[in-house]
């Protein structure tokens, strides 16, 4: 008869005692890993792009030239005509590279461009029955570009060698005589450039381009004729043009290290 208060006294106790565990279970704080489910991932944008003009890129160009010309006698340097004003529009393609340091830009650019320029005068005494007429071609620039940058925008001055294709050509009474040469030169200028996005940029530009003496018509084609002439000539450009960075990032990733 004593054994049974004494075994509801011990389930007693393991009831107490599994209440006890269970609240401080209910207690304790939840699971580290669930607190980490709870929370939202972190996006992180990726970098903007690095606005530089280092690279190389292509572009065309275009504008108005105006210059001079004048012919005189190789022998004796006498002119055989007054200096006569040339003008006409010019086009053509370009292509470069830049390397940006800091604000400083150096870079390399040359263009070939087709032009309408030209010019005519009538020839002193004796020979004022001879008209010359003096047309150039086509004109080739290869400079180096030294600039400062800043923000999207580019100041220059750029200087270099020049090519251009002359055509001088004489009317008169003995008949219609032309002859075309290649006369090296210089060029010299300075211009602005501006990003228009990160591949397009705008630029304006001004030219000056000195073309060295080459003597024409020597031995004469007829006689008489006014030989063994000289011809002297330059170019004023100002122009406007796109170029576009090409997609090559060899220059870029170089330059980086």
């Amino acid at each position: 008869m004593r054994k049974a208060p004494q075994a509801r006294s011990l389930v007693q106790r393991l009831l107490c005692a599994s209440t006890a565990v269970l609240a401080l279970a209910s207690a304790m704080p939840a699971p580290a890993v669930a607190a980490d489910l709870s929370v939202a991932p972190i996006y992180k944008a990726p970098p903007a792009p690095v606005n530089t003009w280092t690279g190389s890129y292509v572009g065309i160009s275009g504008g108005g030239a105006w210059g001079s010309a004048v012919v005189s006698n190789v022998a004796t340097g006498v002119d055989q005509t007054p200096r006569f004003d040339l003008s006409g529009g010019i086009i053509g393609v370009t292509s470069g590279l830049n390397v940006q340091n800091g604000s400083l830009v150096l870079g390399y650019e040359g263009d070939t461009s087709v032009t309408s320029k030209s010019g005519s005068a009538f020839e002193f005494p004796p020979n004022t029955a001879f008209s010359t007429e003096v047309k150039e071609h086509w004109l080739s620039t290869f400079r180096g570009r030294i600039g400062y940058a800043q923000d999207n925008w580019l100041f220059y001055a750029t200087a270099g060698g020049a090519l251009a294709n002359l055509e001088n050509s004489v009317a008169g009474p003995t008949g219609n005589f032309s002859e075309k040469h290649w006369h090296w030169g210089f060029a010299a200028g300075g211009g602005v450039e501006v990003k228009i996005t990160q591949d397009w940029s705008a630029k304006v530009e001004y030219l000056y381009v000195g073309l060295q003496d080459k003597s024409y018509f020597n031995p004469a084609p007829s006689v008489p004729f006014p030989s063994n002439q000289n011809v002297r000539a330059d170019d004023h450009i100002v122009r406007v043009g796109v170029n576009y960075k090409l997609p090559w990032s060899v220059l870029d990733s170089f330059f980086k290290h």
